[in-house]
C-alpha cells in the first residue's frame, strides 16, 4: 500500500468561495483509487476532480492522520 495526499474543492461554501480547498490523507493501492476516494468523501464538490493527489510518506500520512480535515471549518 502506498499513501496519498489529496486535496479537494470544498463544497457548501457559497458561489463566491470556489477556491476553499480540503486535504485528505488515504492509504491506496494507486494515485487513481485516492483521487476516487476523495472524490466521494463529504464536504468536497463530487462533480469536479481532485486539485491535487501527491504521494506521501507513512511519516507525513501518519501527521496528516492525527487532525481532521474539517477542523477549522
Amino acid at each position: 500500500m502506498k499513501y496519498f495526499e489529496v486535496t479537494c474543492v470544498r463544497g457548501h461554501c457559497g458561489t463566491k468561495n470556489h477556491k476553499n480547498t480540503i486535504t485528505f490523507h488515504f492509504q491506496c493501492r494507486s494515485a487513481l483509487e485516492a483521487m476516487n476516494c476523495g472524490k466521494r468523501m463529504p464536504g468536497v464538490k463530487h462533480d469536479r476532480m481532485p486539485l491535487s493527489v501527491k504521494e506521501i510518506g507513512y511519516e507525513e500520512y501518519m501527521e496528516g492522520r492525527k487532525v481532521s480535515a474539517y477542523a477549522g471549518i
